[in-house]
């Protein structure tokens, strides 16, 4: 297990069908964001994704900060927020426009 970077410390990645209190990265008010979207499990927030799984949050009319989306991604991949911020936030942004720009009928 490798050290994070962003805190020095490693962390164990969760089984899929522990709760999503057991990310490193998220705490109570993400925690709660995540059950109140229907987002239960590791393995519910991993088969859904990090942005798909922010724009839910949205929907409740939540307005989350884009370091909740750092921290889904990071706590999906095993990462810091701070890591995924500085490596993967343009390609996060992009496809988080991507998600909610409305479907053409």
């Amino acid at each position: 297990m490798e050290t994070c970077p962003g805190c020095g410390v490693a962390h164990a990645q969760p089984s899929g069908d522990a709760g999503i209190e057991q990310l490193h990265n998220l705490g109570p008010t993400s925690t709660a964001w995540m059950k109140q979207a229907g987002i239960n499990t590791v393995a519910e927030l991993s088969a859904l994704g990090a942005v798909a799984a922010f724009v839910r949050v949205e929907a409740l009319g939540i307005k989350p900060s884009l370091n909740l989306l750092y921290a889904l991604e990071g706590a999906i991949t095993g990462k810091h927020w701070l890591e995924v911020k500085r490596h993967s936030k343009t390609a996060l942004l992009i496809t988080l426009e991507a998600a909610r720009e409305p479907v053409a009928t």
